[in-house]
């Protein structure tokens, strides 16, 4: 599947939302059973999973965390309702993906949520794992594993760190933990700039306002847009061999290519969830 930017979670307990989360401007929804549901609720949450399916747009499901009274529940009711993609938190080594990916007759796709410093330490042979497409950082769990108030200089060393390691493997650069003050424009365009020059591409998000600034950020703009299509233009007309004074050659090539691709991601949605 293709990378998401600005994936959307949404509470497993709120099922009215499912559609509405689909409907606005992510690019995919995490319904989530773990940190957004209370544990009074944690079973009939679980029980609205059969919405997810017939969702509009890629719709991942947050797990609990292997080793709580749910995790098994959790994997059961995905295998129930047929559910491929799945967000693993709290991942510190690729044994517990595979032993996720044992409970399944068919393949899984994973976002892989690093939310500790073993986990960061792993960060490679994690990302290797033949069903995990993109790795996610999980702040506030990470600086309570790392016994520190949260920074900026170890958010960037970390999603640096996580950017490589998804680049070793083969797979889409990872995505940046959610902004947490809710309402705070200039915020969270502070934290998603720091996250596209630490190499990732999006950003988890919490609240309905939140994915159409993250996907500014994480999509390319219509200058770029507009120089990609003449370095492909011009690539496929065999003729030219500069634009605006710049040598067109295989890496410039690949890299414009990139840039429309990333662009056709960018979603007409625009719905806001009340």
């Amino acid at each position: 599947m293709a990378p998401v930017a600005a994936p959307l979670f949404v509470p497993a307990s709120r099922p009215e939302r499912f559609a509405k989360a689909a409907a606005s401007s992510a690019d995919a929804v995490i319904v989530d059973l773990e940190d957004a549901v209370p544990e009074s609720l944690k079973d009939e949450a679980r029980g609205n999973l059969g919405a997810v399916a017939a969702l509009a747009v890629p719709a991942f499901v947050r797990i609990n965390a292997e080793g709580t009274p749910w995790h098994e529940a959790d994997l059961a009711a995905l295998r129930a309702h047929g559910l491929t993609r799945i967000c693993v938190p709290k991942v510190e080594d690729p044994g517990l993906l595979d032993r996720i990916a044992a409970r399944f007759p068919y393949a899984v796709t994973l976002i892989a949520q690093i939310e500790t410093a073993s986990g960061l330490e792993h960060a490679l042979p994690i990302a290797r794992h033949r069903q995990v497409a993109q790795l996610a950082f999980g702040p506030a769990d990470f600086f309570l594993d790392m016994g520190m108030s949260a920074s900026v200089e170890m958010t960037r060393h970390a999603l640096c760190r996580l950017a490589v390691a998804s680049r070793a493997a083969g797979i889409a650069p990872p995505l940046d933990g959610p902004a947490f003050r809710i309402g705070d424009a200039e915020a969270l365009a502070d934290e998603c700039r720091t996250a596209v020059g630490c190499g990732a591409g999006g950003k988890l998000c919490i609240h309905p306002s939140q994915p159409v600034a993250v996907l500014e950020h994480f999509l390319p703009g219509p200058a770029e847009v507009e120089w990609a299509s003449r370095i492909v233009s011009a690539a496929s007309d065999g003729g030219a061999r500069a634009v605006d004074g710049q040598m067109i050659d295989a890496p410039v090539i690949a890299r414009a290519r990139l840039v429309l691709q990333r662009n056709s991601r960018r979603g007409a949605g625009q719905q806001q969830i009340s």
